[in-house]
């Protein structure tokens, strides 16, 4: 097999670790490594986590999950990396896969396998055994995948195969093929693709099977693509200019279906991430109001959708027209998640949809005050509850500004409005969203750390009103996410046994009733801004906080066979959550006792 090395003059080529690895790729692996927090020092691993998450990236369209839930195990041989991706949500639990059902009757799914190879070319055999290894996935019979990740995946693809009447066709399988060389259509390669491709056919499971060789220059380009801002090029022909001030504008018109796609969906057909600064996720197909959408879209009518809809109002950061071409950056759907999804799902089953007429209104504006404002107008119309409109709005802005108000070593910041620190040099593990945020102020204050390990919509609605009331002290949301940013990076850094990294959620619960006086003040009492004081203090103080952190995972492994730890649900458990909280004044002493030890 060819290698290019020698013969790619611009990209110098150096060794770490062993491997030969051009400078370019070396260089964004190690901004990775950066910006993630990334603890793994084997360059091979860490080659592995990095192309894992550029491709789940670039499938998924968005960088808000955890590298560890996509890792297949140090010891499974074969498959590196898989993302199970359902009704374009990344899915780690089969209650996840329920409550896609729930909103939405059918799924559509996608199964994505990666190997990652640091070799400098591509590899007959190791094609073959990416193959090989995958159909035994997908096999009845997965004995020779031992690792609790990968129990984890075949589960969920068990669980998916039998709700076989709930899929709205057979899933897709991708398969990526990553190594430092160039892909240059091998025959022999392509040979040993096609058979693999027809023995996974023969299954008779998937609708569609892609094979994706990926060299440097590939996985270069999906990694910048994670740091790029959301762009999209598109025909505007039928516009009015509703307003021009300084740097504000703003846009009224029409666009055809083939066109407005372009603003939602990848080439490859991902959908974009451009509905997180929506007040509602997507309701589903059953709402009264999509079900109206989808039989007008159905009907053929491509006149009559935009008499009886209102339209999609767009946000972006700037808009130029230059002619009747329009390119947008930076923009977020604040109004029309429910129409674009049932578009999204019904743009197969309709002729014409192509020609279907939407209105739109695309604001451009740097404005964050002016961005709020209009996301909070345009949904007022809407049946959404007030709290929600809250939600998104007044409180979320002040706790931006309360987190600016802590410099190192706390050093975190809040991320009320999707990739508004893409740009930044600010490490990712100092961004704090607001899914992370719901889930961390939920485990450590509301006592609900098995409740938080599904899907944010999921996790959002099971602690409904109960977070980010305009009166909460917010220093109990800075607390919750400084603890776990802390306990993330012990297991990092190894600590404390990666292994127990899934108790986090239980331990930052633990750690704060542990390390309180007074019993836990209600959220709006002045009390809380010192009861969270004396947390923060511990949090900052590395030697104790890293010791009782230790001690509170030791406690629970030792009462291991009480909670059935080994058990990869253990910690989706209400009852592990019961049992902890009976098992606190032992635990204060087994706490104690580690803290005077020295």
């Amino acid at each position: 097999m060819l290698n290019n090395y020698e013969s790619i003059p611009y990209r110098e080529t150096i060794i770490v670790g062993g491997i030969k690895m051009d400078r370019i790729t070396q260089s964004m692996m190690e901004a990775f490594k950066t910006d993630l927090s990334v603890s793994e020092n084997d360059p091979t691993l860490l080659f592995e986590h990095f192309v894992n998450y550029c491709i789940v990236n670039n499938v998924y369209g968005l960088n808000d999950f955890d590298i560890e839930d996509i890792t297949t195990g140090n010891s499974t041989q074969g498959i590196d990396g898989i993302a199970i991706v359902v009704n374009q949500k990344l899915i780690n639990t089969t209650d996840d896969i329920d409550t896609l059902i729930s909103y939405n009757q059918t799924i559509s799914v996608k199964f994505v396998l990666i190997q990652a190879k640091t070799s400098p070319s591509f590899n007959n055999m190791e094609i073959s055994n990416l193959l090989t290894y995958t159909k035994l996935f997908f096999s009845d019979d997965n004995s020779m995948f031992v690792t609790p990740e990968m129990q984890k995946f075949i589960e969920l693809k068990d669980y998916i195969f039998s709700k076989g009447n709930k899929l709205k066709k057979n899933p897709e399988l991708l398969l990526y093929y990553v190594t430092l060389g160039s892909w240059n259509d091998d025959q022999n390669l392509e040979a040993t693709v096609t058979v693999g491709k027809e023995t996974l056919k023969s299954t008779n499971l998937f609708s569609n099977i892609d094979f994706i060789p990926c060299g440097s220059a590939e996985i270069q380009s999906l990694y910048r693509k994670t740091k790029a801002k959301l762009t999209a090029t598109f025909k505007f022909e039928k516009r009015i200019t509703m307003f021009s001030i300084n740097d504000e504008i703003g846009y009224s018109g029409v666009l055809p279906f083939r066109e407005f796609k372009k603003l939602i969906l990848e080439e490859n057909g991902t959908v974009k991430p451009v509905f997180e600064d929506n007040i509602r996720d997507y309701l589903g197909p059953n709402s009264d109001v999509n079900q109206s959408i989808r039989e007008t879209i159905r009907s053929g009518n491509v006149n009559a959708f935009s008499m009886l809809n209102n339209g999609i109002t767009i946000v972006a950061s700037s808009i130029s027209i230059p002619g009747d071409t329009a390119t947008i950056e930076d923009y977020q759907i604040v109004n029309g998640c429910q129409t674009s999804n049932i578009l999204i799902e019904n743009m197969d089953l309709s002729e014409n949809i192509d020609d279907l007429i939407i209105p739109v209104r695309i604001i451009a504006t740097t404005n964050e005050s002016l961005k709020n404002d209009i996301t909070k107008a345009t949904n007022s119309q809407t049946a959404i509850k007030k709290e929600q409109l809250e939600a998104l709005s007044t409180f979320q802005k002040n706790l931006e500004e309360y987190y600016k108000t802590y410099t190192a070593p706390d050093a975190l910041v809040y991320e009320r409005r999707t990739g508004q620190y893409r740009d930044s040099d600010i490490p990712n593990n100092r961004i704090v969203t607001i899914p992370t945020q719901i889930k961390a102020v939920s485990a450590m204050f509301l006592n609900e750390p098995s409740a938080v390990s599904g899907q944010y919509g999921t996790v959002a609605k099971r602690v409904g009103n109960k977070i980010f009331k305009t009166t909460d002290k917010l220093i109990m949301y800075f607390v919750s996410a400084l603890a776990l940013f802390r306990i993330e990076n012990l297991f990092k850094a190894n600590k404390i046994d990666k292994k127990y990294r899934r108790s986090r959620y239980h331990a930052m619960m633990l750690f704060r009733i542990t390390m309180s006086t007074e019993d836990l003040p209600k959220f709006n009492q002045r009390k809380m801004e010192t009861y969270c004081q004396n947390l923060l203090k511990i949090l900052n103080d590395n030697e104790k906080c890293e010791k009782v952190f230790k001690a509170i995972v030791d406690f629970i492994v030792l009462n291991g066979a009480e909670i059935d730890i080994d058990h990869r649900k253990c910690f989706e458990r209400k009852e592990t959550t019961d049992f902890l909280l009976s098992k606190v004044e032992e635990l204060s002493a087994y706490v104690n006792s580690a803290l005077e030890a020295n």
